[in-house]
């Protein structure tokens, strides 16, 4: 008996692969936009709540937070979701359980070692700053941060998507903006400070939240027994993840530390406002990659390689065709948008058309770092990343003090695009077989 067109779609999008894909992916997409909606709502509220200055000092000391946060790690965020998997799939809850308790102790660890030694330093290098004080503050957030990070990945590595993202992309910012709201409301302190403190309130809610969540499922899932431990190998994954993942967030958060200490505090607000309105472009590509990594781990441990290069292209294909869609879309809302922030935000306008164009051109490359990893091809990543970290800061360095926020725009979508270029090459040369659109189009209707 033939089926009907709505159970031949139902059918796709449980089980086949595409289907499932698609289906994750539109889940995640949705936590993830809502939730980038919602912080970039935050950001928008933030910058009129405090003056431009205060404004540029907050997001300065939570950039350091971001990169120093994801140090903290050790790369083993991304190695959980790739064994935890791989795990999973064969039903190997022993070496579950062993990774989960030594990549939580471990993570949580280095990051308070991280934080303290951070704090000593800026104590030491900034003295008398605008910046000092909300960096005291802002370090304290390192170990939570890093806490939130593994617990998701975790989340991520068990393929459960929406409480993977919906702690870091819905809760944090919906209680931020609420906690500032109440601060306005009852107070006239508008210190990049007080914001910051207020920050790091709501990830410590949420992290907490997502904790215990996380924790209840996982020991349901892995069921109670013994751990077994391959540190040797864990860490050496890991330790390539840590160069790639420490190298893709200082690339991506080099220009504005450049901006704040070379310009000062009201021009790193505004060219921030840029930063951050151009990194909706940058979500999808961030989404395909937390969705696509378990998927692009089973097939790969099915040892068909075909599959995986027709996977790739399934998620690079239509990556980019929605990326390019909302670049094009704010670019052309772009002023409206930097009005939000205020008045002295507009002036950002022509460094976020360059960053856009930057963020298109790479989400057409696609999902290049998690599949690189992947075929074990970590140290060709981690080695491309570093060296356009290090022409991302050689370039801003160069074109930020004559051409100011231009300049930074320049240089961070010229090493992004450059970097994901390489990256793809090499990700190219790994396939005798490469789908091109109509094998593509042939397997999204398979």
């Amino acid at each position: 008996m033939a089926r009907s067109p709505v159970s031949k779609l139902l059918h796709w999008f449980t089980l086949n692969a595409h289907g499932r894909f698609f289906r994750d992916i539109g889940i995640v997409s949705a936590i993830r936009l809502s939730g980038g909606f919602l912080l970039f709502v935050t950001q928008i509220f933030l910058a009129r709540w405090m003056d431009t200055g205060s404004f540029g000092i907050y997001s300065f000391a939570w950039t350091w937070v971001a990169v120093l946060g994801s140090l903290a790690g050790l790369g083993l965020t991304s190695t959980s979701i790739r064994f935890l998997a791989t795990y999973y799939q064969v039903g190997d809850f022993d070496h579950m359980r062993g990774l989960v308790r030594h990549a939580f102790r471990a993570t949580v660890s280095v990051s308070f070692a991280i934080a303290l030694v951070a704090a000593a330093i800026f104590e030491f290098a900034l003295s008398g700053s605008p910046f000092l004080p909300a960096l005291r503050t802002a370090m304290l957030a390192i170990p939570v941060m890093a806490i939130l990070n593994i617990d998701a990945a975790f989340a991520r590595g068990m393929n459960w998507m929406s409480l993977a993202t919906v702690a870091e992309q819905i809760g944090r910012p919906t209680l931020l903006l609420l906690i500032g709201a109440v601060m306005v409301a009852v107070s006239t302190e508008r210190s990049a400070t007080a914001f910051v403190l207020a920050c790091l309130f709501a990830y410590f809610a949420v992290t907490a939240i997502q904790h215990i969540v996380v924790h209840k499922k996982l020991d349901r899932a892995m069921r109670t027994g013994p751990r077994k431990q391959d540190i040797r190998i864990w860490r050496k994954v890991a330790t390539m993840q840590m160069l790639i993942n420490g190298a893709q967030m200082l690339r991506m958060n080099g220009d504005p530390i450049v901006v704040g200490a070379l310009l000062g505090p009201r021009e790193v607000g505004i060219y921030i406002a840029a930063v951050r309105t151009a990194t909706l472009v940058s979500f999808l590509l961030m989404i395909t990659s937390v969705v696509a990594q378990p998927r692009f781990a089973a097939i790969h441990a099915s040892g068909d390689r075909r599959a995986l290069a027709a996977f790739f292209a399934v998620a690079r294909r239509w990556t980019f065709l929605a990326s390019l869609a909302s670049a094009s879309a704010l670019a052309f809302a772009g002023k409206f948008i930097l009005g939000l922030f205020g008045s002295d935000y507009i002036a950002a306008y022509p460094s976020l058309l360059i960053l856009l164009a930057g963020h298109a051109m790479a989400a057409m490359l696609g999902p290049v770092t998690s599949m690189l990893v992947l075929i074990d091809r970590q140290y060709s990543a981690a080695l491309i990343l570093g060296t356009a970290t290090l022409l991302n800061a050689v370039l801003t360095v160069l074109l930020a003090h004559p051409f100011g926020a231009v300049g930074a725009a320049v240089a961070s979508s010229l090493s992004l695009v450059a970097s994901y270029g390489a990256l793809f090459l090499i990700v190219r040369g790994q396939f005798k077989y490469w789908p091109d659109m109509k094998d593509t189009t042939q397997k999204l209707g398979a």
